[in-house]
């Protein structure tokens, strides 16, 4: 397995909470004074050997070079994390996060309506992150042949 936390620090928070994606994009657009937007599915590949889309949504902090996701847990096919079925969205911020603007961020969701639970995620107990960091590189690489 390759170590990807040299590569790309990542900072993950689980969500629980019945709002559909776009109203909790905008929740948290709302209150962080983020611009998150619908953007390419992520995507997972299935033990049958399926893709299962997830809705996706992004944000880029250029000036200090921070990315943020907003993921659905349930796809298409199957569940992002298979063995977290009860969180319902994954709130991602990739690249180093000197100013701790994820943990603020975290601070502001968790005053908004409707969002139930904010948990701290862990990521080493992910077995094979691969996806993830896949998922991350796929989406710089349409946002950079956007700017081209």
């Amino acid at each position: 397995m390759t170590n990807h936390s040299a590569m790309i620090p990542l900072q993950i928070a689980a969500i629980k909470s019945n709002l559909p994606a776009y109203t909790l994009a905008w929740q948290i657009n709302h209150v962080f004074q983020m611009d998150l937007a619908l953007s390419l599915d992520w995507q997972k590949i299935t033990p049958s050997n399926e893709i299962s889309h997830h809705l996706h949504y992004f944000c880029n902090f250029e000036d200090v070079e921070l990315n943020w996701h907003l993921i659905a847990n349930k796809g298409s096919k199957s569940f992002f994390l298979k063995t977290k079925p009860n969180f319902d969205y994954f709130f991602i911020c990739s690249g180093e996060d000197l100013f701790s603007y994820f943990n603020r961020a975290l601070e502001d969701l968790k005053k908004a309506p409707k969002v139930e639970h904010i948990f701290d995620f862990d990521l080493s107990i992910i077995k094979n992150p691969d996806f993830i960091y896949q998922n991350i590189k796929k989406n710089k690489e349409f946002i950079n042949d956007l700017h081209v």
